[in-house]
């Protein structure tokens, strides 16, 4: 299990090599963005290999899943900068060497990458995870791991 801002470090490299390859992509990564596809990599990691990917809770906010010290790291950043720094990329490089988890990481940015931070808000909106920890009443609720598993093996992960 990997340390969430390893994660995050992961997407921010692998998008700013992505922005670097194809002038298509010219959407900066923002914070709503990487949550969404942290929720997505955790969700998939849990309904492949039924364990987490990352060590923190998501928790169920107004705009969809978030990763508490992924939030307070970028915490009034909308818009993430993506020049790489040594860390981020021995971070990258470490997580890729684990073919389980590079798997899982390259399929969720294949797959989830090319939507906006607003499609995902809403796909997330729509998804039961999230919709049931939010009618919990918490003031931060937790997304429960075994809803978020069973989720995704019967909606988005063919296992």
């Amino acid at each position: 299990m990997w340390n969430a801002n390893k994660v995050a470090n992961w997407f921010l490299v692998r998008h700013s090599s992505e922005m670097q390859r194809d002038e298509a992509v010219d959407e900066n990564l923002t914070q709503m963005k990487l949550h969404k596809l942290m929720y997505y990599a955790q969700g998939v990691n849990l309904a492949v290999f039924s364990n987490r990917l990352f060590d923190e809770d998501l928790l169920a906010w107004k705009h969809g899943p978030v990763v508490r010290s992924v939030y307070d790291r970028f915490q009034g950043l909308k818009e993430l900068d993506v020049t790489v720094d040594d860390e981020q990329l021995e971070n990258y490089e470490e997580i890729a060497n684990d073919s389980n988890s590079r798997m899982v990481l390259e399929a969720v940015y294949e797959q989830y990458g090319g939507f906006s931070a607003g499609q995902l808000r809403n796909m997330t909106h729509s998804e039961k995870p999230w919709i049931e920890a939010r009618d919990s009443g918490e003031d931060s609720p937790i997304l429960d791991d075994d809803t978020i598993e069973q989720y995704f093996k019967e909606n988005i992960v063919e296992v």
